[in-house]
């Protein structure tokens, strides 16, 4: 979440074994950032960095950020 939007998911494998999938949808092209890893620890991490570039590429600081 960023504010009240949505900007990414991580969702969890469908059945012992599989990969969490995650994905960031605010990059600023027709298509997602996507992937899927091992953990959701690291899909989870995946979606942040996903945002953060997308918002390095913007030019936009998030509020709340030690960037302030």
């Amino acid at each position: 979440m960023s504010g009240g939007i949505a900007v990414g998911a991580v969702f969890p494998p469908v059945r012992p074994g599989l990969r969490w999938r995650w994905r960031c949808w605010v990059t600023g092209r027709s298509r997602p950032s996507e992937g899927s890893l091992h953990t959701e620890a690291l899909a989870r991490r995946a979606v942040e960095a996903a945002f953060a570039n997308f918002l390095k590429n913007a030019g936009l600081v998030p509020t709340g950020s030690e960037a302030e």
